[in-house]
């Protein structure tokens, strides 16, 4: 981007830093949990290209999936769930139907009610798509904490080198 006023140069570092992400997400090696998803014809734009809608939803297949395995996906009797509450996406090559994408994801990091997973989609042996996501745990409309069981199990998917 080329930037000529102060604002233009502003404007670009803003946009530099949201997007830039950690490269290791880019590492198949570094991920525990494993799924895949099909690049379906309707994913592909006017250009041919699997269009950045189709890319977030075969993170949303990863990140759903990883959840309902480690057990936060069914709301539990007292009324505890987990939902998504942000996602930063770094859109890195361009795709083509048809295909599969492998979907790797892992642990980033806990906090006291939050869980920050890793995703990368894979196609052809190259990283399309990685992103940062958090998933809040709540009862109703609060924060609840994750328990001591939980955490242990999340750990067991923590990305290799984080």
């Amino acid at each position: 981007m080329r930037c000529s006023t102060p604002h233009d140069k502003l404007y670009a570092a803003r946009l530099h830093s949201c997007m830039s992400r950690d490269k290791r997400l880019q590492d198949r090696s570094i991920y525990p949990h494993w799924c895949t998803d099909t690049v379906r014809f309707s994913d592909q734009d006017a250009a041919g290209h699997v269009n950045n809608v189709a890319l977030c939803a075969y993170l949303e297949t990863a990140r759903l999936t990883f959840i309902r395995d480690v057990g936060m996906m069914a709301r539990s009797e007292d009324g505890v769930r987990g939902i998504s509450a942000g996602m930063n996406v770094s859109f890195l090559a361009e795709s083509h139907w048809p295909g599969q994408v492998e979907l790797g994801t892992g642990v980033i990091g806990t906090g006291t009610s939050s869980i920050t997973v890793g995703s990368a989609a894979f196609k052809d042996g190259l990283c399309i798509v990685a992103a940062e996501m958090t998933i809040v745990r709540l009862k109703g409309k609060t924060p609840h904490p994750l328990n001591p069981g939980l955490r242990a199990e999340l750990e067991k998917y923590r990305l290799k080198g984080f």
